[in-house]
């Protein structure tokens, strides 16, 4: 399992509308491109992209793999992020949706949560 890392509040905030905003535009352009099909290796790339700029998970060395360029570490966690449904409710992915899989899978979360976390494990 990935280690829990923390990153600051204001920066966590950023990352998430940013992931949201591209994950918005990837379901668009599908939306737009229907009925052709569009190629889920982009939404790959284009996640990989984001993760690898946003420097808060270690991805490590780039490599490729089957023909496509995959991270060495945290491969799962871009995975599960492009591959994201739209919420039913509204019809396009939401920011909730991101910060569950970025804690879920990637095990990544706002300082915020480590202050809930020291409270709880006072009230035991």
């Amino acid at each position: 399992m990935n280690s829990v890392t923390y990153i600051a509040n204001d920066r966590y905030s950023f990352e998430v509308a940013t992931l949201t905003a591209i994950l918005r535009a990837i379901l668009d352009e599908r939306i737009a491109a229907y009925p052709r099909p569009t190629d889920p290796a982009e939404a790959y790339e284009r996640v990989h992209v984001a993760l690898r700029a946003a420097r808060f998970v270690n991805l490590g060395e780039p490599r490729v793999i089957h023909g496509r360029v995959e991270p060495e570490h945290h491969g799962d966690l871009v995975e599960a992020l492009a591959t994201l449904e739209p919420d039913a409710a509204t019809g396009t992915v939401e920011a909730d949706q991101v910060k569950l899989t970025l804690a879920e899978v990637g095990a990544v979360l706002p300082e915020s949560a480590r202050e809930g976390e020291t409270a709880v494990a006072l009230d035991i």
